[in-house]
């Protein structure tokens, strides 16, 4: 299971920030790994890694550096920690409307996003 406790503060801002962002180029560029890396990577060029203690955890943060938008840098960051623990696999796009989630789930098995999950639409 991803450490999803350490991750968890930059993961809730990149899932409030994916849908409307420009991380949601990086999931839009899956199933290329390498298009996703490169737009990924975009964002995070220019941030620092610092190291902090987030509720008792020591967790690498990203800072935003200049005039870079620092909630954008965190959850860029925090998706870098989750790809490199779990992979691309919990990034993904809703199956009703294409909105770019995180998978939280324990067996990777989300398939809608935040607004569609609680009502799926029938399957066919």
């Amino acid at each position: 299971m991803p450490p999803f406790r350490a991750l968890d503060p930059a993961l809730a801002v990149a899932e409030r920030l994916l849908p409307s962002s420009r991380l949601s180029t990086v999931v839009l560029s899956l199933p290329d790994e390498r298009a996703a890396a490169a737009r990924l990577n975009e964002v995070l060029a220019g941030a620092r890694p610092r190291l902090r203690s987030v509720g008792g955890v020591w967790c690498v943060v990203y800072v935003a550096v200049a005039r870079r938008d620092p909630e954008l840098v965190v959850a860029a960051g925090g998706l870098a920690a989750l790809v490199a623990v779990t992979g691309w696999r919990r990034l993904k796009r809703c199956d009703t409307c294409g909105t770019p989630f995180v998978d939280r789930t324990n067996g990777c098995t989300r398939r809608w996003c935040t607004p569609h999950r609680t009502s799926p639409p029938p399957r066919a």
